[in-house]
């Protein structure tokens, strides 16, 4: 053999080689990538569900906030008509504006109403109403 032949054969042993251990590596390296790929995905996932399940109880907090301000407003505007409503009764009540007839045996009386029982009765729907809106 010349020096000439085993120099080329070297080289080609050599070039084999090379090709061996670049295909190994580059076998390796998609191995490393694929399971970097898949614990991305892990985490992925993870960090996705957590931020969802945050993003939900935000959003249910939003929801119940929004009811509540709702309910709110609606027995603020309630007790404002009521308000009104006492006020007017009141000063009809005072001016003896309601009456009733007492029939006594020999003359009908005009007497005015008692003002406690209508405040009373309307009170009462009143916190009823006010009840049944808050814990509906």
């Amino acid at each position: 053999m010349s020096l000439e032949s085993i120099l080329e054969h070297i080289l080609n042993e050599s070039d084999i080689e090379r090709e061996r251990i670049i295909k190994e590596a580059q076998l390796e390296a998609d191995k490393i990538l694929r399971q970097a790929e898949l614990e991305a995905g892990v985490f992925y996932k993870e960090i996705f569900e957590k931020e969802k399940a945050l993003y939900e109880a935000q959003k249910q907090k939003l929801i119940v906030n929004a009811r509540l301000e709702q309910k709110k407003s609606l027995l603020a505007a309630k007790q404002e008509l009521i308000d009104a409503v006492f006020k007017k009764l009141k000063i009809a009540l005072k001016e003896e504006k309601f009456k009733k007839q007492q029939i006594l045996a020999d003359k009908v009386k005009e007497i005015p109403e008692d003002i406690e029982f209508f405040l009373a009765n309307l009170r009462r729907d009143h916190e009823t109403e006010v009840a049944r809106i808050l814990f509906k």
